[in-house]
Protein backbone atom coordinates (compact mmCIF):
# COMPACT_ATOMS: atom_id res chain seq x y z
CA UNK A 1 0.00 0.00 0.00
CA UNK A 2 1.06 3.03 -1.09
CA UNK A 3 0.70 6.12 1.88
CA UNK A 4 0.74 8.62 -0.49
CA UNK A 5 -3.05 7.99 -1.63
CA UNK A 6 -4.42 10.19 1.53
CA UNK A 7 -7.47 7.40 1.89
CA UNK A 8 -5.02 5.07 2.25
CA UNK A 9 -3.07 7.22 5.66
CA UNK A 10 -7.09 7.92 6.88
CA UNK A 11 -8.22 4.80 7.11
CA UNK A 12 -4.86 3.39 8.75
CA UNK A 13 -5.01 6.26 11.28
CA UNK A 14 -8.59 5.70 11.65
CA UNK A 15 -8.04 2.21 12.75
CA UNK A 16 -5.39 2.84 14.77
CA UNK A 17 -7.57 5.96 16.97
CA UNK A 18 -10.55 3.09 16.95
CA UNK A 19 -8.20 0.59 18.51
CA UNK A 20 -6.96 2.82 20.98
CA UNK A 21 -10.35 4.04 21.81
CA UNK A 22 -9.44 8.34 20.95
CA UNK A 23 -12.86 10.21 19.87
CA UNK A 24 -12.13 11.33 16.43
CA UNK A 25 -13.90 12.42 13.22
CA UNK A 26 -12.75 12.66 9.58
CA UNK A 27 -12.08 16.24 8.57
CA UNK A 28 -10.36 18.21 5.61
CA UNK A 29 -10.04 17.73 1.89
CA UNK A 30 -11.30 13.98 2.01
CA UNK A 31 -14.33 14.71 3.72
CA UNK A 32 -15.08 18.23 1.23
CA UNK A 33 -15.36 15.43 -1.23
CA UNK A 34 -17.97 13.54 0.07
CA UNK A 35 -20.04 17.16 0.40
CA UNK A 36 -18.91 19.97 -1.51
CA UNK A 37 -17.21 20.12 -4.99
CA UNK A 38 -14.06 17.78 -5.58
CA UNK A 39 -10.28 19.65 -5.09
CA UNK A 40 -7.01 17.67 -4.90
CA UNK A 41 -5.37 16.69 -1.38
CA UNK A 42 -2.87 15.33 -0.69
CA UNK A 43 -3.09 14.65 3.09
CA UNK A 44 -5.37 13.55 6.11
CA UNK A 45 -7.16 15.51 8.51
CA UNK A 46 -8.40 14.45 11.91
CA UNK A 47 -11.08 16.56 14.52
CA UNK A 48 -9.96 15.78 17.77
CA UNK A 49 -11.13 16.39 21.20
CA UNK A 50 -7.90 16.42 23.58
CA UNK A 51 -6.00 14.11 21.46
CA UNK A 52 -2.14 15.17 21.15
CA UNK A 53 0.69 14.56 18.48
CA UNK A 54 2.51 12.72 21.32
CA UNK A 55 0.03 10.13 22.03
CA UNK A 56 -1.91 9.75 18.24
CA UNK A 57 2.07 9.43 17.31
CA UNK A 58 2.14 6.37 19.52
CA UNK A 59 -1.08 4.58 18.87
CA UNK A 60 0.23 4.68 15.30
CA UNK A 61 3.52 3.83 16.11
CA UNK A 62 2.04 0.81 18.02
CA UNK A 63 0.67 -0.66 14.17
CA UNK A 64 2.03 -0.43 11.35
CA UNK A 65 3.35 3.30 10.96
CA UNK A 66 6.24 5.17 12.14
CA UNK A 67 5.71 9.01 13.09
CA UNK A 68 7.36 12.20 13.12
CA UNK A 69 6.42 15.37 15.28
CA UNK A 70 6.45 18.42 12.63
CA UNK A 71 4.29 20.85 15.53
CA UNK A 72 1.72 20.88 17.79
CA UNK A 73 -0.37 23.30 19.48
CA UNK A 74 0.06 25.60 16.47
CA UNK A 75 -2.91 28.31 16.62
CA UNK A 76 -4.65 29.12 13.51
CA UNK A 77 -7.61 31.15 13.85
CA UNK A 78 -10.11 29.31 15.81
CA UNK A 79 -8.31 26.28 15.69
CA UNK A 80 -5.60 24.26 17.59
CA UNK A 81 -3.75 22.02 14.71
CA UNK A 82 -0.72 19.21 15.46
CA UNK A 83 1.20 17.83 12.37
CA UNK A 84 2.94 14.26 12.75
CA UNK A 85 4.56 12.97 9.04
CA UNK A 86 3.56 9.25 8.63
CA UNK A 87 6.43 7.20 7.43
CA UNK A 88 5.63 3.50 5.97
CA UNK A 89 7.40 0.44 7.48
CA UNK A 90 6.93 -2.72 6.36
CA UNK A 91 4.33 -3.38 3.03
CA UNK A 92 3.78 0.38 3.26
CA UNK A 93 5.69 2.46 1.25
CA UNK A 94 6.04 6.49 0.97
CA UNK A 95 5.19 9.41 3.28
CA UNK A 96 2.06 11.54 4.53
CA UNK A 97 0.75 13.81 7.02
CA UNK A 98 -2.13 13.54 9.92
CA UNK A 99 -3.35 17.37 11.02
CA UNK A 100 -5.08 16.69 14.37
CA UNK A 101 -7.64 19.56 14.50
CA UNK A 102 -9.24 20.72 17.48
CA UNK A 103 -11.47 24.27 18.02
CA UNK A 104 -10.09 26.33 20.80
CA UNK A 105 -13.56 26.02 22.34
CA UNK A 106 -13.56 23.14 24.48
CA UNK A 107 -17.36 22.90 24.63
CA UNK A 108 -17.40 23.09 20.78
CA UNK A 109 -15.43 20.31 20.47
CA UNK A 110 -16.88 17.78 22.29
CA UNK A 111 -20.18 18.70 20.65
CA UNK A 112 -18.63 18.64 17.06
CA UNK A 113 -17.19 14.78 17.98
CA UNK A 114 -21.11 13.98 19.46
CA UNK A 115 -22.59 14.92 16.27
CA UNK A 116 -20.41 12.84 14.03
CA UNK A 117 -21.91 10.72 11.40
CA UNK A 118 -20.68 7.57 10.07
CA UNK A 119 -19.55 7.20 5.94
CA UNK A 120 -18.43 4.34 3.88
CA UNK A 121 -15.03 4.62 2.55
CA UNK A 122 -13.93 1.91 0.28
CA UNK A 123 -15.95 -0.46 2.13
CA UNK A 124 -15.37 0.72 5.50
CA UNK A 125 -16.91 2.85 7.94
CA UNK A 126 -15.06 5.96 9.81
CA UNK A 127 -16.31 8.64 11.67
CA UNK A 128 -17.07 11.80 10.10
CA UNK A 129 -18.25 15.52 11.33
CA UNK A 130 -21.65 16.32 10.15
CA UNK A 131 -21.84 18.58 7.00
CA UNK A 132 -22.53 21.83 9.37
CA UNK A 133 -19.70 20.87 11.76
CA UNK A 134 -17.67 20.49 8.57
CA UNK A 135 -18.98 24.29 7.86
CA UNK A 136 -17.97 24.87 11.16
CA UNK A 137 -14.72 23.89 11.17
CA UNK A 138 -13.77 25.88 8.06
CA UNK A 139 -14.98 29.35 9.44
CA UNK A 140 -13.00 28.70 12.63
CA UNK A 141 -9.93 28.42 9.80
CA UNK A 142 -8.25 31.36 8.69
CA UNK A 143 -7.79 30.78 4.48
CA UNK A 144 -9.38 31.90 2.12
CA UNK A 145 -9.68 28.54 0.42
CA UNK A 146 -11.55 27.66 3.37
CA UNK A 147 -14.33 29.58 2.96
CA UNK A 148 -14.70 28.56 -0.40
CA UNK A 149 -14.75 24.90 0.60
CA UNK A 150 -17.74 25.79 2.98
CA UNK A 151 -19.36 27.58 0.45
CA UNK A 152 -19.05 24.46 -1.98
CA UNK A 153 -20.79 22.48 0.89
CA UNK A 154 -23.47 24.96 1.46
CA UNK A 155 -24.28 24.94 -2.37
CA UNK A 156 -24.28 20.97 -2.22
CA UNK A 157 -26.16 20.39 0.87
CA UNK A 158 -27.77 23.66 1.87
CA UNK A 159 -31.48 22.52 1.41
CA UNK A 160 -30.52 19.92 4.07
CA UNK A 161 -28.66 22.09 6.05
CA UNK A 162 -29.46 23.30 9.84
CA UNK A 163 -28.94 26.86 9.16
CA UNK A 164 -30.39 28.03 12.52
CA UNK A 165 -27.77 25.72 14.41
CA UNK A 166 -25.03 27.27 12.35
CA UNK A 167 -25.90 30.90 13.59
CA UNK A 168 -26.36 29.31 17.18
CA UNK A 169 -23.08 27.64 17.02
CA UNK A 170 -21.04 30.88 15.30
CA UNK A 171 -22.36 33.36 18.06
CA UNK A 172 -21.29 30.79 20.59
CA UNK A 173 -18.14 30.56 19.23
CA UNK A 174 -17.62 34.35 18.99
CA UNK A 175 -18.25 34.73 22.73
CA UNK A 176 -15.90 31.76 23.51
CA UNK A 177 -12.96 32.73 21.04
CA UNK A 178 -12.91 36.34 21.47
CA UNK A 179 -10.33 37.32 19.82
CA UNK A 180 -10.83 35.58 16.40
CA UNK A 181 -13.73 37.10 14.18
CA UNK A 182 -15.76 34.08 13.57
CA UNK A 183 -18.76 36.45 12.86
CA UNK A 184 -16.95 37.99 10.02
CA UNK A 185 -15.45 34.90 8.77
CA UNK A 186 -19.41 34.30 8.00
CA UNK A 187 -20.23 37.35 6.64
CA UNK A 188 -17.88 36.14 4.58
CA UNK A 189 -18.93 33.06 3.44
CA UNK A 190 -22.67 34.62 2.96
CA UNK A 191 -20.58 37.07 0.34
CA UNK A 192 -19.24 33.96 -1.28
CA UNK A 193 -22.49 32.37 -1.56
CA UNK A 194 -24.21 35.44 -3.32
CA UNK A 195 -21.20 36.25 -5.67
CA UNK A 196 -22.38 35.36 -9.44
CA UNK A 197 -18.34 34.96 -9.94
CA UNK A 198 -18.21 32.37 -7.19
CA UNK A 199 -21.22 30.68 -8.42
CA UNK A 200 -20.27 30.58 -12.07
CA UNK A 201 -17.20 28.97 -11.13
CA UNK A 202 -18.81 26.58 -9.05
CA UNK A 203 -21.26 25.29 -11.54
CA UNK A 204 -17.84 24.58 -13.54
CA UNK A 205 -16.33 22.02 -11.27
CA UNK A 206 -17.33 18.42 -11.29
CA UNK A 207 -20.74 17.26 -9.23
CA UNK A 208 -20.56 16.25 -5.95
CA UNK A 209 -20.88 12.22 -5.27
CA UNK A 210 -24.84 12.45 -5.84
CA UNK A 211 -24.79 14.78 -8.48
CA UNK A 212 -27.19 16.36 -6.76
CA UNK A 213 -27.40 20.37 -5.74
CA UNK A 214 -29.26 21.61 -2.23
CA UNK A 215 -28.75 25.47 -2.78
CA UNK A 216 -30.07 26.70 0.40
CA UNK A 217 -33.61 28.10 0.87
CA UNK A 218 -34.06 32.31 1.40
CA UNK A 219 -35.70 31.54 5.01
CA UNK A 220 -32.38 29.38 5.71
CA UNK A 221 -30.12 32.08 4.38
CA UNK A 222 -32.00 34.61 6.69
CA UNK A 223 -31.36 32.24 9.80
CA UNK A 224 -28.00 31.60 9.26
CA UNK A 225 -28.08 35.65 8.88
CA UNK A 226 -30.11 36.53 12.46
CA UNK A 227 -28.47 35.71 15.63
CA UNK A 228 -30.17 33.62 18.04
CA UNK A 229 -30.11 32.27 21.42
CA UNK A 230 -27.65 29.73 22.07
CA UNK A 231 -29.32 26.34 22.86
CA UNK A 232 -28.52 22.60 22.51
CA UNK A 233 -29.91 20.14 20.10
CA UNK A 234 -30.10 16.34 20.54
CA UNK A 235 -30.04 14.65 17.71
CA UNK A 236 -31.11 10.91 17.58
Amino acid sequence: MDLGDPTTTALLAAEALDRAGIPHALYGGLLLAAYGELRETRDADFAVVDATAESVGATLRSGTLDTALAFDGLVLGGLLVDRLAILGRDALEGLNVVDLVRSRSVRYREIALRRSVRLRVRGREIRALSPEDFVLFKLLSTRDRDLRDAASVLRRTGGMMDAALLRMEVDALAAEIPDFDVRGRLSGLLRLLEDPLERKFAAGLTDGPSGEVHEMTPAQRRRLRAPGKIRTRRRK
